[in-house]
């Protein structure tokens, strides 16, 4: 008998073996002849019809009552769920947020007498023409 581990055979196991016991050759002849008698093909043919017949009859009754296309759109479900879970998805960067507000670097302030201009500092442009004063206090 043949362990898990790597033992190599006991005399016991070797004895054993050496003495088992084989049938006699008339006995071998004989059932030979038995198998080649009755003939396993004719019952192969059998099984091999009768097989036949109940996928034919369970074919028709799903194609009468819609099956195929039931299964069909199962397996089109499946197929797509399987796709769906599978799919490698890239990172979505949100270019806009109040979070990238908050937390980027902070912008350097201008000079004074200019501002920011599509994200550089230009120089304000002064208006041209009388100079206005302020109201005068009335209060």
């Amino acid at each position: 008998m043949r362990s898990w581990r790597r033992n190599r055979e006991t005399s016991l196991e070797a004895e054993l073996r050496a003495s088992r016991p084989e049938p006699s050759s008339e006995l071998v002849h004989r059932l030979e002849a038995r198998v080649h008698q009755d003939g396993r093909r004719a019952r192969g043919g059998v099984r091999v019809a009768f097989v036949s017949a109940i996928a034919v009859a369970m074919l028709t009754a799903l194609g009468s009552t819609g099956g195929f296309s039931y299964a069909a759109t199962g397996a089109g479900q499946a197929v797509a769920k399987a796709r769906r879970i599978v799919h490698v998805h890239g990172v979505t960067q949100v270019h806009k947020s109040a979070a990238r507000d908050q937390y980027s670097k902070p912008r350097k302030k201008c000079r004074k007498g200019t501002r920011r201009v599509h994200g550089k500092c230009t120089k304000i442009k002064k208006a041209k023409g009388a100079r206005f004063r302020k109201p005068p206090f009335t209060g």
